[in-house]
């Protein structure tokens, strides 16, 4: 049964090859199906493992499609409904049961809503001035809720985003600004480091610690 559903979805994907679009919608849809199917009780390790790597690919897949078709606007249209369902029911079993790691619970849902509109911004030519606050603004609450709730998969993914975004916006602004405004910033900041080198390795120590500990 299981072979004849990815089938399924496989024909459904192949009918829609000539519309980008749809084919997202059918990848997106599929990601968040397979995202599911990794919550059920009794599954092994290994099994959620792959199930999760295919509702990933699947997730990319979409996001690949959808800016391939050059003329979608708005991609959270697409994929946010769908992670939502995806994180909705990740959040109900990381309650419900126990041993289940938020990797494979939120995982898939949190690329399905941060993974299009971070591709967008990072690969298109428009600035996307909304899109890339909506997305810092998104990317810092899933660090939070992470941190608060002690899961690790929206504390690293929220953080990778925060970070891509930090680096976009820096190159960004590299030939808006004096160049000596970032040599001056990473001297003091290199300073800062030196002076207080023990200090952040202890913190470094302490958070990849704290970050291990989160499940």
């Amino acid at each position: 049964m299981e072979a004849a559903a990815q089938a399924v979805a496989l024909v459904a994907l192949l009918l829609t090859v000539p519309s980008a679009r749809h084919a997202a919608a059918v990848c997106v849809l599929w990601g968040a199906a397979v995202a599911l199917r990794v919550l059920r009780r009794g599954e092994s390790t290994a099994r959620r493992w792959l199930f999760a790597g295919i509702a990933g690919s699947s997730e990319l897949l979409g996001a690949w499609l959808l800016l391939a078709a050059g003329r979608v606007v708005l991609l959270e249209a697409y994929t946010l409904p769908a992670a939502g369902l995806a994180l909705a029911a990740g959040v109900v079993a990381l309650r419900t049961r126990s041993g289940l790691t938020s990797w494979l619970a939120l995982g898939p849902g949190l690329a399905a809503g941060l993974l299009p509109g971070l591709v967008s911004v990072l690969v298109a030519p428009e600035p996307q001035p909304w899109r890339r606050l909506l997305l810092g603004a998104a990317a810092l609450g899933v660090v939070l809720a992470g941190a608060t709730r002690r899961w690790q998969a929206p504390v690293l993914l929220g953080g990778a985003t925060l970070a891509l975004l930090a680096l976009h916006e820096l190159a960004r602004g590299w030939d808006l600004l004096p160049r000596w405004v970032f040599l001056a910033v990473g001297g003091l900041a290199l300073i800062a480091l030196a002076a207080t080198y023990e200090r952040r390795r202890r913190d470094l120590v302490r958070l990849r610690a704290a970050v291990g500990r989160m499940g």
